[in-house]
């Protein structure tokens, strides 16, 4: 298997024509939750990759071809704005899902009329193929409100060790995915705040970043 893709956690291997397989670093993840949300997604009408089989420990889903946003915002920086409100789209169009009452809650926010979450939705969760776009990495998803979800993209990229060019554009971007998204943001800033802070990946800076933001509205 070639490796082709490493994130936080996780790693992606090309394997055969046209699937990958993601696995976990740890080993001691399952991925049965994440297969069976892809498949109801897909089903649903919600552009993810296609499952093809999981065996518990390992995911192996369609080979997507095209950049992630991060990659084309790093290329194109004067479309931030064009590329926010195609992720504020994102956020809009999984929000109109009910949640089947399988899919884990987020706390109490579980409960009644509950949305799919995904909980990690930001540009390097987003591949840009020639079918439009794609949302990966659905190993966070919850059950929940829109404005948690739409704040935890908002803290993921405020609360990043980046240049103040880069931040810059990242303002752009979430400013108009904000507007296209739907949801109170500042509203879902307390519970997206902790949440993102019982991440174990963060950096002492990022925990730092998040903890100023959490003052502010926590």
């Amino acid at each position: 298997m070639d490796l082709i893709a490493k994130g936080r956690e996780a790693d992606v291997y090309a394997v055969g024509e046209g699937w990958v397989l993601r696995r976990f670093r740890d080993g001691g993840r399952s991925t049965a939750q994440e297969a069976r949300i892809l498949r109801w997604l897909t089903a649903a009408g919600y552009p993810v990759p296609v499952v093809h089989a999981t065996d518990g420990a390992d995911l192996v889903m369609e080979r997507l071809h095209g950049p992630t946003m991060a990659e084309a915002l790093r290329e194109h920086p004067w479309r931030a704005a064009e590329y926010g409100a195609v992720l504020g789209g994102l956020h809009r169009e999984l929000h109109e899902l009910r949640a089947p009452e399988w899919l884990p809650p987020l706390g109490e926010d579980g409960a009644g009329d509950a949305r799919v979450l995904h909980l990690d939705l930001h540009p390097e969760n987003v591949l840009l193929t020639a079918d439009g776009p794609r949302v990966i990495d659905w190993s966070n998803a919850r059950a929940g409100g829109p404005e948690v979800d739409v704040a935890m993209t908002s803290v993921i990229l405020r609360c990043l060790e980046l240049p103040l060019a880069t931040r810059l554009v990242l303002r752009t971007l979430l400013r108009s995915a904000n507007r296209t998204a739907g949801a109170d943001v500042r509203a879902g800033l307390p519970a997206a705040t902790r949440l993102r802070l019982a991440d174990p990946t963060l950096s002492p800076a990022e925990i730092r970043l998040v903890e100023d933001l959490q003052r502010r509205y926590g």
